[in-house]
């Protein structure tokens, strides 16, 4: 009997240690996700591949905060164009803080692997995402039909049209949502050169996610490297050489990265963060569109400092896109009030007189008409017209036939808004 109660003292003692590590367990979840920056969700991902599986809990996570953010029956209405921002993007770490990620179940089943997760959602960074696109706060209706959120920085429909006709809104909005941008790095700046390499590709990453056309980074540095003797005779160096490379490859609008990370080591993985500024400009003037700063929240990495950097970087880039992309669409809404800009080549120019003529000319059908450069090999016009760009070419070859030693004048290539002819001289 004595033996027994031995046994049952000892079994007792036994549960009892558990159940207190249990218990110490529990207030140590509570203790984190209370002092934690956002609010905690849980998650689940299924995948074949284990490392999607772990995204797409994490995205699973975040989900859930939109639906508490906006509510279920807006998620379900917007649910595709939040695909498009959120839910398909290759960078859930932007949308939570990395370091409270944990996984609470690992499985496999039939040949996929099942990932639950529990995770502090940066809400903050969401709602900045849902605002920028018009989707935060509801759903717009109109007509008593729910209208789905525009691209990422609205469309004009979502800005002021104010004395605009239904022609010239289509005509704007059509060419907002055809810009082309053109991102790059600045040189002079204080940054290491890979990472601010890498923050080039991402926001190029973002621009391609949402069909907004970009111009390759390769391309821009090819034509450093291979025409800097023909910037220099053309502009004697009184812009930048990007600026001239944003006008060569007509870009509408060109995006500046500066920016610094920092990182360290603790525990057992990597830290980082990234502090970036987007500077937007327009390539015919160089004028300063706007300015976005963005502080990425502290990431983490498993595989090295490095990677936690990267991390950072894209979470600070992914936010500052669709703010920078607001940006620019309220000032080209403003700018275009005076017409559509067309961006006007002509090759062979060699008589100044001659293409001088053909500006005064061609100033009488068109809104206005700006030189942004003349050499002898060509000449480039910045065009404002109330019209399609086809109209417009069918204005130019007006002008070139009433003026003796154009009327030969070719088109040689159009390609979204922009244009160029030769002379034929």
């Amino acid at each position: 009997m004595k033996r027994g109660w031995i046994y049952f003292g000892i079994i007792t003692t036994i549960i009892f240690f558990f159940a207190s590590c249990m218990s110490v367990q529990t207030v140590k979840v509570s203790v984190s996700e209370k002092s934690s920056p956002g609010k905690v969700y849980t998650g689940v991902g299924k995948s074949k591949s284990f490392l999607e599986a772990i995204n797409r809990s994490k995205m699973d996570a975040v989900r859930k905060a939109i639906i508490e953010i906006i509510g279920r029956e807006n998620e379900r209405v917007n649910h595709q164009k939040l695909g498009e921002l959120i839910y398909n993007s290759h960078n859930p770490n932007a949308f939570i803080f990395t370091d409270t990620f944990k996984v609470t179940r690992k499985d496999r089943v039939d040949n996929q692997y099942v990932v639950e997760c529990r995770v502090s959602v940066n809400i903050q960074a969401i709602k900045d995402t849902l605002e920028a696109n018009g989707l935060l706060g509801g759903v717009a209706t109109k007509g008593g039909k729910t209208v789905k959120a525009e691209e990422p920085g609205g469309s004009v429909e979502q800005l002021s049209t104010e004395g605009l006709t239904a022609q010239e809104r289509a005509l704007i909005n059509n060419y907002i949502k055809g810009m082309t941008y053109m991102v790059y790095f600045n040189e002079e700046g204080k940054r290491d050169t890979f990472y601010m390499r890498a923050a080039v590709s991402i926001a190029n990453e973002y621009l391609a996610q949402h069909s907004i056309e970009a111009v390759d980074m390769e391309q821009i540095e090819k034509i450093k490297k291979d025409e800097r003797d023909v910037y220099e005779e053309e502009t004697g160096e009184s812009i930048s050489i990007i600026q001239w490379i944003a006008q060569k490859l007509n870009a509408d609008v060109y995006i500046e990265i500066n920016g610094e990370t920092s990182g360290e080591a603790s525990g057992d993985g990597y830290y980082a963060q990234a502090n970036v500024t987007l500077k937007l400009y327009d390539p015919s003037t160089g004028r300063l569109l706007g300015s976005v700063p963005w502080n990425s929240p502290r990431t983490y990495s498993d595989v090295s400092e490095r990677a936690a950097r990267i991390n950072a970087i894209q979470a600070s880039v992914y936010k500052a896109m669709p703010i920078a992309i607001k940006q620019v669409r309220n000032y080209m809404l403003k700018s275009l009030r005076n017409g559509i800009p067309y961006s006007v080549t002509i090759q062979d120019t060699p008589d100044s007189r001659l293409m001088s003529k053909f500006r005064r000319k061609l100033k009488t059908r068109v809104k206005a008409v700006k030189t942004l450069y003349q050499s002898a090999r060509e000449t480039k016009y910045r065009v404002y017209f109330w019209g399609e760009i086809d109209d417009l070419v069918d204005v130019i070859f007006n002008v070139a036939e009433t003026i003796p030693g154009l009327e030969n004048m070719e088109q040689v290539m159009l390609r979204g808004n922009s244009v160029v002819f030769n002379t034929g001289m």
